[in-house]
């Protein structure tokens, strides 16, 4: 398993301590509310951060996505995973050994577009997380 994919299976462990929600450690292409994904963000990795290839910055997002199904219940189910998200992340900051270092730096709510399939519209959040790992 390389870097990145045991950062994102961390990450996904963290996240399955949410009751009835999907987790992927991959972007969906059939996404099924409530649920989070996660990816490289686009700040990517900043490689070389301590001498002899000691550190890497690595970038990722975290985005949890509810259906708005109504416009209030929705948007409470995201207002409680703002906190919370971080919260388990956070938890073990080496992400059970992923990495050296990780913290959550921001969190944006966010609406998303509606899936063509099934005609959903989604509100939710993003987490950026700064990770520092050795590759």
């Amino acid at each position: 398993m390389n870097r990145a994919e045991a950062i994102r299976a961390a990450l996904a462990t963290c996240l399955r301590q949410l009751d009835g929600v999907q987790v992927s450690e991959y972007l969906l292409g059939n996404p099924t509310a409530p649920g989070f994904e996660i990816d490289i963000d686009p700040e990517g990795v900043n490689w070389d951060q301590a001498m002899g290839r000691g550190l890497d910055e690595w970038w990722f997002l975290v985005r949890g996505f509810v259906a708005q199904a109504t416009d209030v219940g929705a948007q409470k189910k995201r207002d409680e995973w703002i906190g919370t998200v971080k919260a388990l992340i956070e938890a073990d900051r080496t992400l059970g050994g992923a990495c050296q270092a990780c913290r959550v730096v921001k969190t944006v709510p966010r609406s998303f577009g509606t899936a063509t399939a099934t005609n959903t519209t989604y509100t939710g959040a993003e987490w950026r997380v700064k990770v520092m790992a050795t590759l």
